[in-house]
């Protein structure tokens, strides 16, 4: 309990000093890997990627982080680390602040299994997301439908199917 005490506050302290310093809106995210220890993940640092999608019609460039990036840094078993059968069996939950939830399967998150982009995005035709997508939004670029654009994410999970 007080080790999660400690983490939410971690992760509002750099949440704060991303605000004063202008930086990205959030530079930290939950993550919770297969073993169920949260961990705060510290996004700056990480490599950043921009990518142009339609959003609602409208072209739109966003700029973040890789999902599988942020997942690797919480020490989520990817590449040559992620095989045999229940491994494959992992997706990943990702919630929202108001509890809206999609999920991604690990392989598709993966590059040893596919070259598709899912961005933790935090910033919108070169500015900060608005409070109404952000601080962090996923973004995937290729689908046609934008129901796993996931506003407001504040924590992945790593879970197997039973």
């Amino acid at each position: 309990m007080v080790r999660k005490i400690a983490q939410r506050l971690l992760c509002g302290l750099a949440l704060a000093a991303a605000a004063v310093s202008g930086v990205a809106a959030q530079a930290a995210l939950e993550v919770v890997p297969a073993d169920g220890k949260s961990v705060t993940v510290e996004l700056t640092g990480l490599p950043r990627q921009t990518v142009s999608a339609d959003d609602h019609g409208t072209r739109t460039t966003f700029e973040g982080v890789l999902v599988r990036n942020v997942l690797a840094r919480a020490g989520v078993a990817l590449g040559e680390k992620l095989h045999g059968p229940a491994a494959l069996a992992s997706f990943v939950l990702a919630t929202a602040r108001d509890n809206y939830q999609v999920i991604f399967s690990i392989a598709e998150l993966d590059a040893g299994f596919t070259d598709q982009i899912i961005l933790l995005a935090d910033r919108r035709d070169g500015k900060p997301l608005d409070a109404k997508s952000g601080p962090l939004q996923i973004v995937v670029p290729h689908e046609k439908r934008a129901g796993r654009w996931i506003r407001q994410v504040n924590r992945l999970e790593v879970r197997q199917v039973r």
